[in-house]
């Protein structure tokens, strides 16, 4: 699975220009929600399908529309944050992202590879994967099912992906003066 702090990193410098930081922040906390499914002693469950994701999605929506119009654009924002989580790790394994329509979890395997030598060219692999359905489709979770929370190529990549929205904010604050 993609570590927890890029499911958190990715919604972030995606809505941090858009929202503002405070916000972005916050959107990108509920996009960690669908891994909470670990405290049921399940990992890459009901929480992971998008069609679920979707149908939870619609009604908030639909509540906000009539309730809170004023939080309707902030919660789209929102559900498409949660909808990340899913896609983000059918890159990573198999993902019950179309269940209850489809039993059989899936994922993607993507690579692309340049190679150099008498002649350069590049050799793109692709490859959808389904798993069997296990006896129960969403196992108990093992602690080694649940992921790491952050590996060397995921730190650097959050930490920039988080940074540069802040460094841009502050300088937007603090404009440069040139002496002259």
């Amino acid at each position: 699975m993609p570590e927890l702090v890029l499911h958190f990193a990715i919604p972030f410098a995606l809505c941090a220009p858009v929202i503002g930081l405070r916000k972005a922040a916050a959107v990108s906390l509920i996009a960690l929600l669908p891994d909470l499914d670990f405290v049921f002693q399940v990992h890459r469950s009901i929480s992971h399908s998008l069609i679920v994701l979707f149908v939870g999605s619609l009604v908030l929506m639909m509540c906000m529309k009539r309730f809170r119009p004023q939080y309707f654009s902030f919660t789209f924002i929102v559900c498409l944050a949660l909808f990340s989580h899913p896609i983000m790790d059918m890159f990573s394994g198999a993902t019950p992202a179309l269940w209850p329509l489809v039993q059989r979890p899936f994922g993607f395997d993507v690579e692309l590879a340049f190679v150099a030598g008498k002649s350069w060219r590049f050799d793109w692999t692709s490859l959808l994967t389904w798993s069997q359905p296990p006896a129960n489709l969403f196992p108990a979770a093992d602690v080694a099912m649940v992921g790491p929370i952050v590996t060397s190529e995921g730190f650097i990549s959050s930490l920039l992906l988080v940074a540069i929205p802040i460094m841009m904010r502050l300088l937007r604050q603090r404009p440069f003066r040139s002496k002259g």
